[in-house]
């Protein structure tokens, strides 16, 4: 009977190391496959850029929407950043933009993505939330 315990002990021991190197190995993992970027930056400038007519293909004029009114595409909304003498312009949403304040800092978060400027693919952060501090 006692040697039986001893064997179960063993059991446990191996079967609480097995668990112990899985979950080493699935934080491995994690950290492995991660793409977060957290920065502290201070807002230099909110950047407006109004959207350019739709031009029509084949008439080369604007084109004009059903209700009469000249279509043109959605503006975007930027943001140059500043942190620790580095300066970073980026797209926001909409929402960000205007609730970011100029002058102010704030703990931007979010991740490395490709960004497409002029037709061409570039690799930038790429910033969600903006949490003032």
């Amino acid at each position: 009977m006692a040697d039986n315990k001893k064997e179960l002990s063993q059991d446990e021991l191996i079967a609480q190391a097995v668990a112990q190197a899985n979950k080493q190995f699935e934080l491995k993992q994690a950290q492995r496959e991660t793409n977060k970027v957290v920065i502290g930056a201070r807002v230099q400038e909110l950047i407006l850029k109004e959207g350019s007519p739709i031009i029509d293909k084949e008439t080369k004029q604007q084109k004009i929407g059903p209700d009469g009114v000249a279509l043109c595409y959605p503006n975007k909304h930027f943001v140059k950043l500043e942190a620790m003498g580095v300066s970073i312009e980026t797209e926001i949403s909409k929402v960000n933009f205007e609730t970011l304040e100029e002058h102010k800092t704030y703990l931007c978060e979010g991740h490395i993505g490709l960004v497409k400027k002029f037709g061409n693919d570039f690799i930038e952060p790429i910033f969600r939330h903006f949490t003032r501090i």
